[in-house]
């Protein structure tokens, strides 16, 4: 999923709301680190989930 979010910064616009994030002092590796911590996080409770079905 991170890979897919660089992705989709480098090949489209949404690079210019970087823009936004730097002037707010976040740098872009806090930026893929937070989506990382909430990738992460959701990945574990889906698997947990599943896990508790299984």
């Amino acid at each position: 999923m991170i890979l897919f979010l660089a992705y989709f910064i480098n090949e489209s616009s949404f690079k210019q709301k970087l823009i936004f994030y730097k002037n707010l002092g976040i740098s872009t590796f806090k930026l893929f680190f937070i989506f990382f911590i909430i990738d992460a996080f959701l990945t574990i409770s889906l698997l947990s989930t599943i896990k508790a079905f299984i």
